[in-house]
């Protein structure tokens, strides 16, 4: 009999085990929390009140592997977001594009919504078991450079139990601590990256006051970004509708720029945004939940496609490999698509050797897109420590260039955006054709604006195309 166990029991433990449960004949979810009764952020999850995102990448992935969940979220009210559609923008150039048809959409919902859809489809797996308040305490090995299973604690009970098993997979998310785990065993972590955006989150659930309308000329029915401009804004924020009547106001601050304290400095706050739609917006609203605030882990690779010599039988996924600033809302995405390399790496192989050669090389092949897109966007940024290659700048550039051709030409729009959805790689936009067509766009739009012309922002967006 074969058996692997995950560690970590979010969206990244529950899609890789769910995997696992095709190619082993055993599979155990080590999770350190209890799951909740209901739709709720898990203790272990300190962002879980932030602002989510499923991205389009991540929706197919997750109903691939979980078949249904796309209809059961709808049924649940969790609401689809299209930039320019029902959704205002503002970019740093000012408001984005309103386009005469829906975009590729976003799923929007609390971070223990979508946890508890997907669960509620993963617990009836017959082949994974699930061990809830436990914690790993470290990794078991043949002293060869083999993984061999697991020691972890349940809580109320101080003995230490082992686990033996063919895979062991770290699902634990940004603070795994696999590092001192394999130090433990003798083995030599890979080398990480790090990038600090030096950035703060806060959040606060909020309802529809009773009576109120939004004005009729508010199209954007589903909520407004306002993002923050580079080299030096410090603030930004979001709101954004979520299932069933809540929405969800997160504000954004960068280096030397400090949150507000409680809920009651929330207005003043957005009184200072460049653009007063949310603050226009939120006296419509009153506050549901409980107000948090949250100092973002830094960006981190883990080069585990580069370890010089694998720990047989010991893989790790999602976040517990690469940690990315939620700013473009990758996390989950990128954990959904990780499991769905490891199904394609087990068609290929079940071996304990060869299976983690195989999936890091394939998994940091498709990550590395995503690093870079959250990295050089921090790059923009004159407060964020980090080396601005050439190709970072050139590429940063590009991407302004993209933004402001789109206004000439609104299909442009649509390759950029099936990159930020993690559907194509970066390397899309570098198509010749392409290429050209934003060249002659940009061209075009800069004969034709004046400086001072494009860099007028009005208050609300312009009306819907």
């Amino acid at each position: 009999m074969t058996k692997a166990i995950v560690i970590g029991g979010g969206i990244a433990g529950m899609c890789a085990a769910k995997v696992l449960a095709d190619a082993f004949d055993e599979v155990t979810l080590i999770e350190r929390d209890r799951y909740p009764d209901v739709a709720a952020s898990r203790r272990g999850v300190p962002q879980g009140r932030m602002f989510h995102t499923l991205l389009e990448r991540g929706r197919r992935e997750i109903e691939t592997l979980f078949p249904g969940i796309h209809k059961l979220m709808d049924e649940r009210h969790a609401p689809r977001v299209s930039f320019g559609f029902n959704c205002a923008l503002m970019t740093p150039r000012g408001w984005g594009r309103n386009l005469p048809f829906p975009s590729i959409t976003s799923l929007f919902c609390t971070r223990g919504f979508l946890e508890t859809a997907i669960r509620d489809h993963f617990c009836k797996e017959e082949r994974v078991t699930v061990i809830e308040d436990a914690t790993v305490a470290g990794l078991t090995s043949d002293g060869e450079r083999a993984c061999t299973g697991i020691r972890y604690k349940v809580r109320g009970d101080d003995s230490e139990h082992q686990m033996p098993a063919e895979l062991v997979v770290d699902a634990s998310g940004a603070s795994s601590h696999a590092p001192s785990w394999l130090t433990k065993i003798g083995v030599e972590p890979p080398r990480e990256h790090e990038l600090d955006p030096l950035l703060t989150y806060a959040g606060v659930l909020l309802k529809r006051r009773p009576g109120t309308r939004f004005p009729k000329h508010w199209w954007w029915t589903h909520g407004a970004f306002v993002q923050r401009v580079p080299p030096r804004d410090n603030k930004g924020a979001h709101l954004i509708r979520q299932e069933g009547d809540l929405w969800l106001l997160t504000l954004v601050a960068g280096d030397g720029f400090d949150l507000p304290e409680d809920i009651d400095g929330i207005a003043r706050f957005l009184a200072q945004m460049r653009s007063p739609l949310v603050h226009d917006m939120y006296p419509y609203f009153e506050p549901t939940g409980t107000y948090s605030r949250f100092r973002l882990p830094k960006n981190r690779w883990k080069y585990y496609e580069d370890w010089s010599d694998p720990l047989d039988g010991f893989i790790a996924i999602g976040a517990a490999t690469c940690v990315f600033n939620p700013n473009m809302g990758q996390g989950m995405s990128v954990a959904a698509a990780d499991a769905d390399i490891l199904r394609r790496c087990l068609e290929q192989t079940t071996s304990p050797r060869e299976l983690p050669r195989l999936f890091f090389r394939e998994q940091a092949r498709f990550q590395k897109n995503a690093y870079q897109l959250a990295c050089r966007n921090d790059l923009r940024f004159d407060s964020v420590q980090g080396k601005r290659t050439l190709r970072v700048r050139l590429f940063n550039a590009y991407r302004d260039m993209i933004t402001q051709a789109i206004a000439a030409n609104p299909a442009l729009a649509r390759p950029t955006g099936r990159v930020d959805m993690l559907l194509d790689p970066i390397s899309r936009l570098y198509r010749p054709a392409y290429l050209l067509r934003v060249l002659f766009a940009w061209a075009f739009l800069r004969s034709r604006q004046t400086p001072d012309a494009a860099a007028r922002v009005a208050p609300e967006p312009p009306p819907r195309a």
